[in-house]
């Protein structure tokens, strides 16, 4: 039981570290990107997590315009899928519906 054990905590550190997949909860990334698609996040692409927490060990860089992200919705704590328009600095417009 213990190499079992040993093994599923081991998964689980990479899992909230380096890498996790996510289902696609909407449509909005049509036609790149499916409504029900699975997808793999790599979790080390700006920063470095310290495992089971939320904490920041090393930042080694930031979303840059065209970056598809996951992110949570603070309305209902959704993970949802986005592509990044703009970074700090830009100006975003929108003009007949589209950006």
């Amino acid at each position: 039981m213990r190499p079992l054990f040993v093994m599923l905590v081991a998964m689980w550190a990479v899992r909230t570290t380096v890498a996790d997949w996510n289902d696609v909860p909407t449509g909005s990334m049509k036609p790149t990107i499916l409504e029900g698609d699975r997808i793999v996040v790599n979790k080390m692409a700006y920063d470095l997590k310290i495992p089971f927490t939320n904490w920041q060990a090393f930042e080694y860089g930031q979303p840059r315009r065209g970056d598809v992200v996951v992110v949570v919705s603070p309305e209902n704590g959704q993970r949802l899928v986005k592509r990044v328009a703009g970074v700090p600095g830009d100006r975003i417009e929108l003009r007949n519906h589209r950006l």
